[in-house]
C-alpha cells in the first residue's frame, strides 16, 4: 500500500512545515521528523484497511467463541493516532511563537482523516 515514496514524501512535506525550527535545535527535531514521517504513512495505510475492511471485524478464538470486534486496524489506529500528535506539538514546540498554530493545522492529520470522509 505504502512505501518509500510515500515516506519520503510525508517528510518532505514535514520538513517544509517545520524549516523555522532554530538550528540549535535543528538536530533534536530530525528523529521525530522521521518518526512523524513514518507514522503518517501508517496512519494513512490504516485509513484505507480500515475505510476498505470497516471498523468491526469477526474473531472465532475456537471452543465456540465467536464474535464481532472493534478491528486490529482501528485499535492500532487509536494507539499510534496520540503520539503522531505529540510529536507534531513536540516540534511545534520548537518553533517561533507565530508559526506553531499554522504548523499544527498543517501538519494534522486527523482533520485531514475527518475532513475526507
Amino acid at each position: 500500500m505504502t512505501n518509500d515514496t510515500d515516506y519520503s514524501k510525508e517528510l518532505k512535506k514535514l520538513q517544509k512545515i517545520f524549516e523555522n525550527i532554530q538550528p540549535d535545535k535543528r538536530v533534536l527535531c530530525d528523529s521525530l521528523l522521521q518518526n512523524a514521517a513514518f507514522m503518517a504513512v501508517k496512519l494513512k495505510e490504516l485509513q484505507e484497511i480500515i475505510d476498505a475492511e470497516g471498523m468491526i471485524e469477526g474473531y472465532d478464538n475456537g471452543g465456540g467463541q465467536s464474535g464481532r470486534k472493534i478491528s486490529s486496524a482501528v485499535q492500532i489506529y487509536q494507539k499510534m493516532l496520540p503520539s503522531y500528535n505529540q510529536v507534531i506539538k513536540t516540534l511545534a514546540g520548537m518553533l517561533p511563537a507565530a508559526e506553531k498554530e499554522l504548523a499544527i493545522r498543517s501538519a494534522n492529520l486527523m482533520s485531514d482523516f475527518l475532513t475526507t470522509r
